[in-house]
């Protein structure tokens, strides 16, 4: 929950603030004031809060609950000020089928001070200890009233402290607390808390890059800037967007290396070369790989396939992988040899496809005039053996659907890492097969790639392809 002592600073807004924008900003300067009476006049009688990074489990609050832990953390923080990095932004979508009335509202925060209060029995540290956190609130307002907040955010060490206290972790193999001493155990506690972390971070990340999507969908009219020809362009939410990302990410971990789609040059060359290098020079490090706008073209028309991905690698592995789409709300969550998870369900790819003829595959969409006339040949050969084909040019959203068994296959072509590795993760967590389109073992500089459901779905769409010779092609 965003905490007292709030120093509100927002972006100067373009347009008039809505009621909804106003009530969330009343639920602020409530917060601010410490005024309970204002905190409550933001409410129905009660409201469901979703701690997305917590229990990520949805519960309902009566208004007195909300000021009951508004005052548990300031109680612990007395020195805590928060400030915004957006909002509150009224988002562009209303929710679910538009049945229900009310709009989503966002604000981006981050809070900083000290853990020197005790509060719900929890001491303070002896000397005290410096607290600094952010996140993402989104709250769905209906007739000037907060009725839900979805919450996504870090946490400071004693709101870890409390939760360890109220219940189980979210991810028991990663409970740092422990009464075994010895030192392999704290090495692997040590490293746990670091997964927890990423993992947290990440998907907060992804939720911001998110809100600026969803807030300029079909933004074309804006004017788009063409990469490397019609088909590869970016809009200036791409940098927007991957700016949230990178300050997100280095606020918390500043010794970590990141690459971003926005500061690697066009082409396939230059993408494959940034990730050669940075992986040369930083062999021991965590490196995070970041696409901020998956499906940018879709973005600017306004087609809401497209979606966030964020990867972290670790000595040519990838051991955590994110990819959300914020037009439904769906966070794909994966860390090596721990599953892959939707919004904290975990999920499989589909279990159900006997082969090919059972399965509806997405093929590549490149923008390298070779690599699109390869992917098309392979479409021709591979119609009449499948389902059905789609051609959906959003790889995050692909390789997450099939981790999830809403597709059976997808295969594509001259794919950066940003496109491809948070997905194959995924879908290799999920059960899922990824390989080279020459049948070889998929590693994180793989640009080639077939991902399927299960080995014999693999092994029949890799006997077309290499019958028609679609396996691979040479760039303009």
């Amino acid at each position: 929950m965003i905490s007292p002592k709030v120093s509100v600073t927002t972006p100067t807004a373009s347009h008039d603030a809505t009621s909804s924008e106003e009530v969330v900003r009343r639920y602020f300067e409530g917060v601010t004031q410490k005024d309970p009476v204002m905190l409550r006049s933001c409410f129905d009688d009660t409201a469901t809060i979703l701690d997305v990074c917590g229990s990520n489990s949805e519960r309902t609050v009566n208004s007195q609950d909300m000021v009951q832990r508004c005052m548990e953390f300031v109680g612990a923080h007395p020195d805590c000020s928060v400030r915004f990095h957006y909002g509150p932004c009224r988002q562009a979508r209303d929710d679910g089928d538009g049945s229900e009335e009310g709009e989503w509202v966002v604000a981006h925060w981050y809070e900083t001070g000290n853990w020197s209060g005790a509060s719900c029995g929890i001491p303070p540290p002896n000397p005290v200890q410096a607290m600094e956190c952010e996140g993402q609130t989104r709250f769905w307002v209906s007739n000037d009233k907060i009725q839900r907040l979805v919450v996504t955010r870090t946490f400071t060490d004693w709101e870890r402290e409390f939760q360890r206290r109220q219940s189980p972790p979210p991810f028991p193999e990663l409970d740092t607390n422990t009464n075994d001493d010895s030192s392999s155990k704290r090495k692997y506690d040590d490293g746990a808390k670091l997964k927890r972390e990423m993992l947290q971070t990440a998907e907060l990340a992804a939720r911001a890059a998110g809100t600026i999507i969803t807030s300029h969908v079909g933004c074309q009219n804006e004017g788009c800037d063409l990469k490397v020809n019609l088909k590869d362009i970016v809009t200036k939410y791409d940098t927007q967007a991957q700016s949230a990302i990178k300050h997100i990410i280095t606020s918390q971990f500043p010794d970590h290396v990141f690459l971003g789609e926005e500061d690697v040059p066009a082409g396939g060359e230059a993408s494959a070369k940034a990730l050669v290098d940075i992986l040369a020079a930083n062999q021991e490090s965590y490196i995070w790989i970041v696409d901020p706008i998956d499906g940018t073209a879709n973005f600017a028309a306004g087609l809401e396939l497209c979606g966030v991905t964020v990867t972290v690698v670790h000595r040519n592995e990838a051991i955590l992988g994110v990819i959300y789409d914020p037009h439904r709300n769906e966070m794909y969550t994966a860390l090596k040899n721990m599953g892959s998870y939707c919004n904290g369900e975990p999920i499989g790819v589909a279990g159900n496809l006997e082969g090919a003829k059972d399965a509806i595959i997405n093929a590549g969409c490149p923008a390298d005039p070779n690599a699109f006339a390869t992917s098309m040949r392979g479409v021709v050969a591979l119609n009449s053996k499948v389902r059905g084909i789609r051609v959906l040019a959003c790889s995050a959203l692909t390789l997450a659907w099939l981790a999830q068994g809403r597709l059976g296959a997808h295969y594509g072509y001259d794919l950066s890492s940003w496109d491809l590795v948070a997905g194959s993760l995924l879908i290799r967590e999920a059960g899922g097969i990824v390989t080279d389109l020459d049948g070889s073992e998929y590693r994180v500089t793989t640009r080639n790639m077939l991902c399927s459901a299960n080995r014999v779905i693999h092994e029949e769409i890799l006997t077309v392809l290499k019958e028609v010779d679609a396996t691979s092609f040479q760039r303009v």
